[in-house]
């Protein structure tokens, strides 16, 4: 559904290369240039007051922000200057809010608000994890055993969204297994799921269910560590042998996937963190049919999504309109503080604008 634009609104953007690359910005820009819109790449190298005023500002810093957590320079730069344009222009609206995405940076503190997030939800959860920053076999077998979490496991780098190394994970079947982990990593308990990942692509208020390939099941014992690239499994195309059931376990009958369920995990997620653009991988136990969330990015992908660009940018259009609305309400309250302070026996003036 088309929201109407009073006026040329600018979108700033900035991704890096890659991801300009893969997710189609000139696709993007021809259907803004449809509604209106101006889009426009931020120049990281140059300062953004020279380069705005931006109605909204469309970003996916992960990667810079990993990279700045490395202290390279010119992207500790880039983020101080994206930072602090916002915060000297509260009436521009940001997708996402920086607090959010940096919470998804790092996977030890997105399981930390899983866990908080589903604690009273008795179909969904977060498997059981641990982060791992030692070789020391007596000290991890202590951490392992303190936070319940069980063998097999998938050891996964500490920070997500950083590039292709975010991707890089193990299956380790048993305690000397974890010497061969690139550490520090998150040690996650596997959770059988029948080699099904449901990846929810949400786009604000609007979520899409892809289905894909993922790891067979998997049980602890003495076999070798397993080292795989996630989204190389993960893909709608992937023919690796990882994702293929053996004989016994191809009896299972699956659990069916509940949509409510998946809209309350959406619904709960995007309140928690306060954003509009997430990817959320859920597989669904084998055993209890409960539903496992094992992954949350900001701004995924959104591959294999219907009309992907139309909902992108009725989202924009949804969120610049809200934006417009707050910013006149803002003023109005502040030209009513105005007359209380210089008059305080003046009755306030009815703004107009429905503020509640």
């Amino acid at each position: 559904m088309d929201h109407p634009l009073t006026r040329t609104k600018v979108v700033g953007y900035w991704f890096n290369e890659k991801k300009c690359q893969k997710f189609g910005v000139a696709e993007l820009k021809a259907t803004c240039k449809r509604r209106g819109i101006e889009l426009v790449k931020i120049d990281m190298s140059s300062p953004m007051e020279d380069q705005g005023p931006f109605d909204l500002l469309l970003h996916k810093l992960t990667a810079l922000y990993a990279q700045a957590r490395n202290d390279d320079p010119k992207a500790v730069a880039a983020i101080k200057m994206f930072e602090n344009y916002i915060k000297d222009h509260p009436e521009t609206s940001v997708m996402d809010p920086l607090p959010g995405v940096l919470r998804l940076l790092l996977r030890n503190q997105t399981y930390d608000l899983l866990r908080q997030c589903f604690k009273q939800d008795d179909k969904v959860f977060t498997p059981t994890y641990v982060e791992l920053s030692t070789t020391n076999l007596h000290h991890n077998r202590k951490l392992i055993q303190e936070a319940n979490v069980t063998f097999p496991v998938v050891c996964k780098p500490v920070t997500a969204g950083g590039g292709v190394e975010a991707h890089e994970m193990a299956v380790v079947f048993n305690e000397k297994g974890i010497s061969e982990c690139t550490l520090p990593c998150v040690a996650q308990s596997f959770i059988n799921h029948g080699a099904v990942l449901y990846k929810l692509f949400v786009l604000g208020p609007v979520w899409f269910v892809i289905v894909r390939p993922s790891l067979k099941n998997f049980y602890a014992g003495e076999q070798e560590t397993v080292h795989f690239n996630s989204n190389n499994v993960s893909k709608a195309d992937s023919q690796s042998p990882l994702t293929q059931l053996d004989p016994s376990d191809m009896k299972e009958d699956l659990p069916k996937a509940d949509p409510a369920v998946f809209n309350r995990i959406v619904v709960d997620l995007r309140n928690a963190l306060n954003m509009d653009l997430l990817g959320i991988d859920v597989v669904i136990d084998s055993s209890t049919g409960k539903y496992g969330i094992i992954d949350v990015n900001a701004f995924p992908s959104y591959d294999s999504v219907p009309n992907l660009m139309e909902h992108l940018v009725d989202l924009l259009v949804m969120r610049m309109n809200d934006s417009a609305l707050a910013n006149t309400t803002r003023i109005v309250e502040s030209k009513s503080n105005s007359i209380n302070m210089t008059s305080p026996d003046h009755p306030q003036e009815d703004s107009g604008v429905d503020t509640g």
